[in-house]
């Protein structure tokens, strides 16, 4: 069966057993507790790939909130392009909708499933749970936002 992820293929395989697809499994069995640390960084560098995933967790990780809205995580995603170009738009709110949808359909069920957020989808609500092994990748994505 063809690997149609748009992600590099860094979503936990569902089933047991060989890996016959002939695509790297990434391993999240043991990534809540972190036993391998090239299995932390694999799963590091796989959920910063998306810039979308990798602004989400800057904006989770840099929030003074435990809990924040789906939509206010796309509304601090979103403004940071707003900063870049000056005044909100109409396009620049439906672009945060547009971010909203795909946080809740794509990013958001990924971290999760890593043990990085906790999510609920029926309240739409995000806590960050953060994760040592991931942390210090982030303060390097917050350095480089910098420059």
């Amino acid at each position: 069966m063809p690997d149609d992820r748009s992600d590099g293929g860094a979503t936990p395989p569902s089933e047991e057993g060989p890996n016959t697809s002939g695509t790297p499994r990434v391993p999240t069995a043991d990534l809540r507790t972190g036993e391998e640390s090239s299995e932390k960084l694999d799963a590091a560098f796989a959920l910063l790939a998306d810039p979308l995933r990798r602004d989400a967790l800057v904006r989770l990780a840099e929030s003074d909130e435990t809990v924040l809205s789906l939509d206010s995580l796309a509304a601090a995603v979103a403004s940071k392009r707003w900063d870049a170009a000056g005044d909100r738009t109409f396009e620049d709110v439906t672009e945060a909708r547009s971010l909203a949808v795909e946080l809740h359909h794509a990013h958001l069920p990924k971290l999760e499933s890593h043990g990085v957020v906790r999510y609920d989808p029926t309240e739409r609500s995000v806590e960050y749970l953060g994760r040592e092994w991931l942390d210090e990748w982030l303060d390097h994505v917050r350095q480089a936002e910098v420059r």
